[in-house]
């Protein structure tokens, strides 16, 4: 795993439980330090979008050998995979909820029903741009190039598929959004990239991103094209996803479990879409009736909120990376 110099890395041995929102199990955030750095990562370049670094470009034949992942992680279940007992009860011991890092730890989560999530009642939520927080250059030029949680959206899903993302950390949601790519488990990239060639280009394929443990939904993304296994993006929290496949994304905003939770999925035991693993596919009627809601819940906050934060946590993890790469020669 790859973390900041000052931030200790999150326990990488006991964060295979990427199952249900409400489960104890969550991944723990590691502490923000509440000193942020100019940013230094003003990425320059011709192209409209963001590329990742090509530094990690170059090095892909060794850094695949170098960094496979040790045996337990290789199964292709991944992230899905449930944590051993003892695992839980370690996860539990070390910390019970997702922490929401510097700029939304305020009324987080407060819109529309705060009871229902036990996070204290009569919090006034945040704004959702927070005052004193300038937005990040790189931030700044990618919303001058998305039209990020547009009014009016046409879904188009008579002929489309819907998707459910859990994701280990919000650093990967940050990096998705910065470079509009994505990478599930190997089971998982296979799922999505089977779903993507059967649409054939007549229907979109969306995808819902959540972070494990975190109460809420972050965003929607369409999917772009097929996966490229053999790719690897080197931007990612953790080294050892492999593969990787183009996204758009639509919306950027926390919309709360308890928005959605009353929408059961029929092709999951009916539990509530909340309580979904890893690429479970959402039935089209449910998955219009969840896309509407998100479309339309007027939020407080967004990973926008914390862009500028992120983006220094990247700068730290490659500095990190080059050093590695530097002993390894």
């Amino acid at each position: 795993g790859i973390g900041g110099p000052a931030v200790p890395p999150p326990p990488i041995k006991h964060n295979m439980n990427i199952g249900t929102w409400d489960d104890k199990g969550s991944v723990v955030k590691a502490p923000v330090t509440q000193t942020v750095l100019p940013p230094q990562t003003i990425i320059q370049q011709p192209q409209p979008l963001i590329q990742p670094p090509p530094m990690v470009q170059s090095q892909l034949p060794q850094q695949q050998q170098q960094q496979q992942p040790p045996p337990q992680s290789q199964q292709p279940q991944g992230p899905q995979q449930q944590a051993q007992p003892h695992q839980l009860q370690q996860q539990q011991q070390l910390q019970n909820r997702w922490v929401a890092p510097r700029n939304r730890g305020v009324g987080f989560n407060q819109s529309n029903g705060a009871g229902n999530e036990n996070y204290g009642i009569g919090v006034i939520p945040v704004s959702s741009s927070p005052s004193g927080v300038e937005v990040h250059p790189v931030l700044e030029k990618l919303k001058a190039i998305n039209n990020y949680n547009p009014k009016d959206f046409d879904w188009n899903l008579k002929n489309g598929r819907v998707f459910i993302i859990k994701s280990y950390s919000e650093d990967d949601i940050h990096r998705s959004i910065k470079y509009s790519i994505w990478c599930s488990t190997e089971h998982g990239n296979k799922r999505l990239d089977a779903a993507y060639r059967s649409l054939n280009g007549k229907g979109p394929l969306y995808l819902l991103f959540s972070v494990n443990g975190s109460g809420h939904f972050c965003g929607v993304a369409e999917m772009k094209s097929v996966v490229d296994y053999n790719a690897y993006a080197g931007v990612w929290s953790q080294d050892k996803w492999k593969g990787k496949f183009d996204v758009k994304w639509i919306f950027v905003k926390d919309v709360p479990n308890n928005q959605l939770r009353h929408i059961r999925l029929e092709n999951n035991d009916n539990k509530p879409v909340t309580n979904s693993r890893d690429t479970q596919e959402v039935p089209l009627e449910k998955a219009k009736q969840v896309l509407k809601i998100i479309a339309t819940f007027k939020h407080t906050t967004s990973i926008f909120d914390d862009f500028a934060h992120y983006e220094k946590r990247q700068e730290e993890e490659e500095a990190m990376r080059r050093e590695r790469n530097r002993n390894k020669q």
